[in-house]
């Protein structure tokens, strides 16, 4: 299965490049015109790393 952008987001940027949860939600509203609450994107890397 071929990861969704908000994965892929989370890998690159808080994984490899150690930015924010806040810097990547600004990133995602702004680029792909996404907002997500924090709440969201802390479950959906809490679900990546346990993979």
């Amino acid at each position: 299965m071929k990861p969704d952008l908000v994965s892929q987001t989370l890998k690159t940027y808080f994984i490899q490049k150690g930015k924010s949860l806040k810097t990547i939600q600004r990133y995602l509203n702004i680029k792909y015109r996404l907002y997500l609450d924090e709440k969201l994107l802390e479950k959906r890397l809490q679900s990546l790393l346990s993979q």
